[in-house]
C-alpha cells in the first residue's frame, strides 16, 4: 500500500506540470538532463590558438563510463548524441541526429541535394516537401531532433559548409530554412536551427572571436534566424563555437536570451555545438540549456557550482522548462520509444522519396550560360564525356552533411540509360583511373572522400574525339565539408592547369568541328572561371545533388526539366571582389580575430550575380 502511495506521488512528466516534475528531481538529476550523455566521438573541433581545447577521450573510456549512455547509445545507431532518461519521473531519452541533406545514422536514408541548391529553387513548397521527407525517415527511425537546417551567410565563396548553408542573402536564407523547418516539423519531429550565430567559417571555428558591429550583426547574419524563429518556429537552435566581440555564443546572454528569446519569442530549447567551448556555468547562465554531447567534467562542474552558490539552482530550473516543454513534443516521449509509429513500408518510403530527391536537384540547378548547346538533341547521339566527376558524380559533401545511402547515380550511368552513347577510349580510362585512386587510399566515409586527380588529354586525343562524337561534356568537381574551409590554390577555388587545358582544348578542337562543349559543374560552391567562360557554350551549376545526382543532371541537359534555379551566391570575377577577401578566415595577422570589415558592402565586380539563372 506504501508503496502505491509512492508511485502515485511521484510527478509523471505529461501528467504532472513540467514545474512539479522539476521540483521531484535530484540535483543530480537535473544536472544530468541539461548535458548531453557523451556519444561516442572523439572528432573534437580544431581550437583558435590559445583557446581552451578538451582532449580527445582517452581509449577505453565508454567502457567505464557510469552514466547512463551504455542503455542509450545503441538507441540509434549513427546518431549525433542523446539526452539523459529519468525513468522514475517519465522522461525518456530523446535522439538527435545530422543532417541538412538527410538523416545521418548508420541506416540507409535519402541522400537530398545541397541545401544551397534547395535555396537556388527558390521554390519553397519544394523545399517544405524535402523538409517533410526528411521527418518522415526520421520518425521511421525513431530520430526526434534533426541538428539542421544550417542558415549561416554564404559570407565567402571558400566556406568549407556552403553547400549545407542557403545563401549570401539574408531574406532568401530565411524564407528557405523557414519552409524546411516547417516541412519537418510538420509530422511531430523537431528541427535545430544553426549556428547561431556568425558561424561563417571553419577555420579555428572553435573559439574564433568575430568582431561585427551590430548593424551589420542584426540587418545581416541575424536576419535568416529572426525569420525562421517568427515564421516557423523551432523546435531547438544550436549556438555556434566561435566568439562575437569576446564572448562565445554559447555563453551570450545577449543574444541568446535578450533577442532570441526575448525580441523574437522563441520557446524552444538551445543546445551547443558538439563540444563547444568553454564553461558550462556561464552557458547555462546566458540560457544555453543543454551541452552536447556532454562530458562528466561539465556534470561535475554544475553540481559544485550549484553546491557553493556560484550557479542558482533556479538557473538549472529556468533551463529544465524550456528542455521538457520540447521533450513532450517528441516522438520518444508520445510513442514511448516506439520507433516506426505509422507502420511505415521503408523500400515505399525511399522509392519515393528518391522521386522527390531527383525532382528538387534538377529544379535547384543553374543554367550560367547556353549559346545554343543546351537541350542536347535527343538521342541516339554521340559524347565524348570528360571529367572525373562524370564518372564519380559527388552527391554531397563531408561531415554531418552525409547521409549513409543506398545508392548514387553518377552522370556517365544516367546519360547511357538516356539511350546515348559514350566514347569509349575515355571512358575506360576515367574507371580504371578512379577505380586505381581509391584503391590505394581509405575507404570514403562521411569525413573523408579519396582523392582522384584530373586526366590530361593530348590536342591528337581531343581531334578524334571531335571527329568522331555529336558533342563535347565536361564535368569539374570540388569536395568541401565540416572542418575545413577551401584553399586560394589550384585544384580548389582556382582550375588546376589540367582542368584549364582539357576546357580549352576540348573548346578549340570541338568548334573546329563546329560542335558545342558544355561544362556541368559538380561542386557545393563557387570556384574562378573567368578565364575559360568564353571558352565553352553551356555552363550548368549542378551543385551537389543527392543520391540521383546523374539522373537529375541529365533531366536538365536533355530539356526534361527545364532550368530554373536561380544563384543563392555570386559567382565572382576575381578573388579579390569578395567583399571579404581581405577578412578570411583571419584579421589584422591575429588567428583569432576575424573582423566583418565589408560591413554590407557589395561585391565590385560579379561573373554571376546572386539571383542570376538563365532556363530554356
Amino acid at each position: 500500500m506504501f508503496l502505491a502511495f509512492l508511485c502515485g506521488c511521484t510527478p509523471r512528466l505529461g501528467r504532472s506540470s513540467d514545474e512539479r516534475v522539476i521540483a521531484a528531481m535530484t540535483l543530480e538529476e537535473k544536472v544530468s538532463l541539461l548535458v548531453g550523455t557523451c556519444k561516442d566521438w572523439n572528432l573534437v573541433p580544431e581550437a583558435a590558438p590559445a583557446t581552451r581545447h578538451r582532449e580527445p577521450v582517452p581509449e577505453g573510456y565508454w567502457d567505464t563510463y557510469q552514466g547512463n549512455t551504455a542503455t542509450m547509445r545503441g538507441k540509434v545507431s549513427g546518431a549525433a548524441g542523446v539526452s539523459y532518461a529519468i525513468p522514475r519521473l517519465g522522461i525518456p531519452s530523446i535522439v538527435l541526429a545530422d543532417g541538412p541533406v538527410g538523416l545521418r545514422i548508420d541506416s540507409v536514408c535519402t541522400a537530398f541535394p545541397s541545401t544551397a541548391l534547395l535555396a537556388a529553387t527558390r521554390d519553397t513548397a519544394l523545399v517544405y516537401r524535402v523538409g517533410q521527407a526528411i521527418g518522415k525517415e526520421m520518425r521511421y527511425y525513431g530520430v526526434d531532433i534533426l541538428l539542421a537546417p544550417g542558415i549561416n551567410i554564404m559570407r565567402n565563396p571558400l566556406c568549407g559548409r556552403n553547400y549545407e548553408y542557403m545563401s549570401s542573402d539574408p531574406l532568401v536564407a530565411g524564407q528557405m530554412a523557414a519552409a524546411y523547418v516547417r516541412g519537418v516539423q510538420s509530422v511531430g519531429v523537431g528541427a535545430c536551427v544553426k549556428h547561431f550565430a556568425v558561424n561563417n567559417q571553419e577555420t579555428f571555428r572553435n573559439g574564433i572571436d568575430v568582431q561585427v558591429d551590430e548593424t551589420v550583426l542584426r540587418d545581416l547574419y541575424l536576419k535568416p534566424f529572426e525569420q525562421v524563429v517568427r515564421d516557423a518556429q523551432p523546435w531547438t537552435i544550436m549556438s555556434a563555437y566561435n566568439k562575437i566581440n569576446g564572448v562565445y555564443a554559447s555563453e551570450n546572454t545577449y543574444l541568446l536570451t535578450n533577442i532570441l528569446r526575448g525580441e523574437w519569442g522563441f520557446d524552444g530549447f538551445v543546445m551547443t555545438d558538439w563540444w563547444a567551448e568553454e564553461d558550462p556555468i556561464r552557458m547555462q547562465q546566458a540560457g544555453n540549456d543543454m551541452l552536447m554531447p556532454g562530458t562528466q567534467e561539465q556534470i561535475d562542474t554544475l553540481i559544485a557550482a550549484v553546491r557553493d552558490g556560484r550557479l542558482e539552482e533556479t538557473v538549472l530550473d529556468r533551463n529544465l522548462r524550456n528542455i521538457l516543454r520540447i521533450i513532450r513534443k517528441c516522438p520518444s516521449f508520445i510513442n514511448q520509444g516506439k520507433t516506426n509509429p505509422d507502420n511505415t513500408d521503408l523500400h515505399q518510403m525511399l522509392t519515393a522519396h528518391a522521386a522527390l530527391a531527383r525532382e528538387a536537384a534538377a529544379k535547384g540547378m543553374v543554367l550560367l550560360k547556353n549559346e545554343r548547346a543546351l537541350p542536347l538533341a535527343p538521342a541516339p547521339r554521340s559524347i565524348a564525356l570528360l571529367g572525373k566527376g562524370s564518372y564519380d558524380t559527388y552527391t554531397g559533401g563531408t561531415g554531418s552533411g552525409a547521409v549513409t545511402k543506398a545508392y548514387k547515380v553518377v552522370l556517365s550511368q544516367a546519360l547511357t540509360e538516356q539511350g546515348f552513347t559514350l566514347d569509349t577510349i575515355p571512358e575506360q580510362r576515367y574507371l580504371s583511373h578512379i577505380r586505381h585512386s581509391r584503391s590505394v587510399q581509405p575507404q570514403e566515409s562521411a569525413w573523408f572522400m579519396p582523392y582522384v586527380s584530373e586526366l590530361k588529354w593530348t590536342k591528337t586525343e581531343l581531334r578524334r574525339m571531335a571527329k568522331k562524337n555529336d558533342i563535347c561534356v565536361i564535368t569539374l568537381q570540388r569536395m568541401a565539408g565540416e572542418g575545413g574551409d577551401r584553399q586560394l590554390v589550384e585544384g580548389d577555388y582556382y582550375l588546376t592547369s589540367v582542368e584549364r587545358n582539357m576546357v580549352m582544348d576540348a573548346a578549340e578542337t570541338f568548334h573546329a568541328e563546329k560542335k558545342p562543349v558544355v561544362l556541368v559543374l559538380n561542386m557545393g560552391s563557387g570556384i574562378e572561371l573567368t578565364d575559360i567562360v568564353p571558352y565553352v557554350d553551356a555552363i550548368l551549376m549542378a551543385w551537389l545533388p543527392g543520391q540521383e545526382a546523374g539522373h537529375a543532371i541529365t533531366d536538365v541537359l536533355t530539356g526534361s526539366v527545364a532550368p530554373a534555379g536561380k544563384l543563392p551566391m555570386p559567382f565572382y570575377e576575381r578573388y579579390a571582389d569578395v567583399p571579404s577577401a581581405a577578412n578570411f578566415p583571419s584579421s589584422d595577422g591575429d588567428p583569432n580575430k576575424v573582423c566583418y570589415r565589408e560591413g554590407l558592402a557589395q561585391p565590385a565586380r560579379t561573373l554571376f550575380d546572386i539571383g542570376f539563372g538563365l532556363t530554356y
